[in-house]
């Protein structure tokens, strides 16, 4: 078996903590784009028993993509932001 390595940089590691410290202040805080556990729950209680079970259902699954959704987005960032600044020192 192969050993696989992984290794992140601190621009990388920087934009990883930033979007997944967003992601979760959005999931746990009463914000403008009514996107936090709370509001969709309360949401759900509007609607019909079908419903509701079925955003109550689905609801970890949106935990679960907002969270590594969060992360595939700081891990991309954090790779542009590196080859960036890079790419300025090497014309320098």
């Amino acid at each position: 078996m192969k050993n696989i390595r992984i290794s992140f940089s601190i621009s990388t590691i920087i934009a990883l903590i930033t979007v997944i410290y967003v992601a979760y202040y959005l999931l746990l805080r009463e914000n403008c784009l009514h996107s936090s556990i709370s509001s969709i729950i309360g949401y759900s209680h509007h609607v019909a028993v079908k419903e509701h079970l079925l955003i109550l259902g689905l609801l970890p699954i949106y935990i679960a993509a907002m969270i590594f959704g969060a992360a595939t987005l700081g891990l991309y960032l954090g790779n542009r932001l590196e080859s960036f600044i890079l790419h300025r020192q090497r014309n320098k």
